[in-house]
């Protein structure tokens, strides 16, 4: 007499449908707040942290808008360290 062993159902994990993560279309729109910003004069400096937390971003995005900054002239490298990269009106 052997033992069977009852297989238990699995349930799937259900995935949300809406993922907080932003499109290309949104990162610009988070470059035009910032060129706002630097033209009004209220940044001083800002690093991808800064950019990450303030626009509920991801750090790897905020890094990307930064050097798109850079290549549109708003803003200029300060400190190019190898953890923190620190940027300023241009």
């Amino acid at each position: 007499m052997s033992t069977q062993k009852q297989k238990k159902t699995r349930e799937k994990l259900s995935v949300p449908e809406e993922v907080s993560m932003r499109s290309l279309n949104d990162l610009g729109e988070v470059l035009t707040k910032l060129k706002a910003e630097v033209e009004k004069g209220n940044v001083k400096y800002i690093t991808p942290y800064m950019l990450a937390t303030t626009y509920n971003i991801t750090i790897s995005d905020a890094k990307k808008v930064l050097n798109e900054a850079v290549k549109q002239g708003f803003m200029k490298l300060y400190s190019g360290g190898r953890r923190v990269k620190i940027y300023v009106p241009a």
